[in-house]
């Protein structure tokens, strides 16, 4: 969705809001379309249900809509804040996305959790999704990785070395056309920071595509946040910080 689109979903909605402002209404009542083929039928009358009731059944009749709505807005923000909280990048015909979302506090998830009692920082959690997909025209090899974790002020607080092999576990072949997405995770000791680093690849031959690499090249993974919920990617966090270096 173009952020052009979202700008006029929310200037409708701004605009229906602003109708009923300058109409001096506090209140809405909720009424039953007119059926626009009720005349055209010939006379019509029957005996209607009085005001209240008729207010309430044309509620009842509208609430799908009407949750739907409120839904609809509520995927919106939820996707706007994904992406705040997504990095992309394309390196020779790999692309690599990330989107990372917050687990919660190591007392959210750890019930023998005590923070007077263990001494240390109490940690934070999140998870991210990685989709590395071939938008090129040569089979490639995902082989080792590199990672780097910082805190919220660009300090560096953990890293995978680079060449460490594979991604949980896997050495992948993508051929044109695929993608490969995994889950993994990292914890910080801050509510908040950053990752980066890069995938090792290699351009492999299809007819021997485990023995022989025509070439090999590094695939850029962008820098991707560790958000906290209620919090945006302009605004940092302070305090210092220390990883597991768990990414995997």
């Amino acid at each position: 969705m173009s952020s052009k689109t979202v700008r006029t979903l929310y200037r409708l909605f701004l605009r229906q809001a602003r109708a009923l402002e300058r109409q001096g209404l506090q209140e809405l009542p909720i009424r039953a379309p007119v059926n626009l083929e009720a005349w055209m039928g010939g006379p019509q009358h029957e005996w209607a249900p009085p005001r209240d009731e008729f207010y309430l059944q044309s509620f009842k009749r509208l609430v799908p809509w009407a949750a739907q709505a409120f839904e609809s807005l509520r995927l919106l923000a939820d996707q706007v804040a994904l992406d705040e909280a997504t990095s992309s990048c394309t390196t020779e015909g790999v692309h690599v996305e990330v989107s990372t979302a917050h687990m919660g506090s190591q007392a959210d998830l750890d019930p023998l959790y005590d923070e007077d009692d263990s001494g240390a920082p109490e940690k934070h959690y999140w998870t991210y999704r990685i989709r590395v997909s071939n938008v090129g025209s040569e089979t490639v090899q995902l082989l080792a990785r590199h990672w780097i974790i910082s805190d919220p002020q660009g300090t560096v607080v953990a890293e995978v070395p680079k060449g460490s092999r594979g991604v949980v576990g896997c050495t992948p072949l993508i051929k044109p056309g695929d993608c490969f997405q995994y889950y993994s995770g990292t914890d910080l000791e801050t509510p908040g920071g950053s990752m980066r680093g890069s995938f090792q690849m290699a351009v492999v031959d299809p007819k021997k595509p485990h023995t022989e690499w025509l070439r090999t090249f590094d695939a850029e993974v962008a820098p991707f946040p560790f958000i906290m919920p209620g919090s945006s990617r302009s605004g940092g966090s302070s305090g210092s910080s220390s990883g597991s270096g768990g990414g995997r």
